[in-house]
């Protein structure tokens, strides 16, 4: 017992000088394994002639004159840009129809036009910007923007989740895995099948705590193991934009777009279990109907709902001498107006009376009139 006793207290000195560590959060450490809400709303339909992709917002812009910047500020911002192939929205001026969901529900259906586009043959360069009023859209579009240029903190084994238009429908997303990454293209498994060119890849960054692209769709290739998706990594989609060219951006032989392929790939996952796919191409796509019953959107926020001051106040706030003076007065200016419209009425009936022999009852009996005429 004694013995025992010696050692507890030896245990406790020795516990109690030592310095506490900080426990560690291991879940800091994990990667991000479900998908955001605000993914899906990104990411939109392009419907052209003949052909249907996908396309996804990454920035807000600001116009002035003829002219678009980069807006951090969606309070700011008056459009927004969205990234697609260039196999899909063609060059600069091609008609398309935008398709845009939020929260499932269609919310936008509009004409656009693209705005820029990069392609050369045989060259993993394929790239097309659409360009959309935040009016035409009808509220704030949410944006999943690329990843900071050289920060390459994509790695094979990485979780990606590939976000398109799959058989011409609304975005529905794939979890995979980066196979590689070389020559500024990633090589994922499953792979995107029609419908899905110029879609994303997503990836949570946990340095920076947001979704961001790392990636953007654009052909399929087959290797040993089966097909696998191919992607321009977003490093590369910032050269592409800023005209810079590197060695080593020949496209891989062997690799198609994703539009040319007409079997489904391996692995694919498919909402509705079918073993085949086709993609309804339109001649002359037109917007669709939209009917938006409750405005779903991420990020509510318009131009006329900042414009227009609230009527409501909030019970048992503070008594406000001229914010109470100005109620009253725009009160009293509606309660005239009410008034007038009720003198009106009654000028226009009382006038037949002064200015022909018709008794006061001319209404009554007119009424009566056009009755026994029916009746007849």
């Amino acid at each position: 017992m004694k013995r025992f006793l010696v050692v507890l207290t030896i245990s406790v000195a020795l516990l109690s000088g030592c310095k506490a560590e900080k426990p560690v959060d291991i879940a800091e450490n994990l990667p991000f394994d479900g998908l955001a809400q605000s993914v899906f709303d990104a990411s939109v339909r392009v419907r052209s002639k003949g052909s249907i992709g996908s396309a996804s917002a990454t920035g807000y812009l600001r116009k002035e004159g003829q002219e678009y910047y980069p807006e951090a500020d969606i309070l700011n911002a008056t459009h927004v840009e969205f990234e697609t192939n260039r196999h899909v929205a063609l060059d600069r001026g091609t008609s398309h129809v935008l398709d845009v969901w939020n929260g499932g529900d269609l919310v936008a259906s509009v004409k656009v036009k693209t705005c820029e586009s990069w392609f050369e043959n045989g060259v993993a360069k394929d790239l097309a910007t659409i360009v959309v009023s935040l009016e035409d859209l009808g509220g704030a579009q949410p944006v999943v923007p690329l990843a900071p240029y050289g920060v390459d903190d994509l790695k094979a084994g990485d979780l990606v989740f590939s976000v398109g238009c799959s058989d011409g429908r609304q975005p529905r997303a794939r979890a995979g895995d980066v196979v590689k990454i070389k020559n500024g293209l990633i090589y994922y498994e499953p792979q995107s099948i029609p419908g899905d060119s110029g879609g994303i890849l997503a990836k949570w960054s946990i340095d920076r705590q947001k979704w961001e692209t790392v990636g953007r769709t654009a052909w399929a290739i087959q290797t040993a193991d089966g097909w696998q998706g191919l992607a321009m990594t977003s490093d590369r989609i910032h050269d592409i934009k800023a005209g810079r060219v590197s060695t080593g951006w020949e496209l891989p032989a062997g690799a198609v777009p994703i539009n040319d392929l007409a079997r489904l790939p391996r692995n694919a996952v498919r909402l509705d279990l079918l073993n085949t796919a086709k993609v309804v191409e339109d001649q002359e796509p037109k917007p669709l109907e939209v009917v938006q019953r409750v405005h779903r959107w991420r990020f509510p926020i318009r131009g006329e709902d900042l414009e227009r001051p609230s009527i409501r106040r909030e019970s048992g706030g503070r008594f406000n001498l001229v914010g109470n003076f100005l109620d009253f007065v725009k009160n009293a200016w509606r309660f005239a107006k009410i008034l007038c419209v009720l003198a009106l009425l009654v000028f226009l009936y009382v006038m037949p009376t002064v200015l022909t022999p018709l008794s006061w009852d001319w209404g009554l009996k007119a009424i009566g009139l056009i009755i026994q005429r029916l009746k007849k």
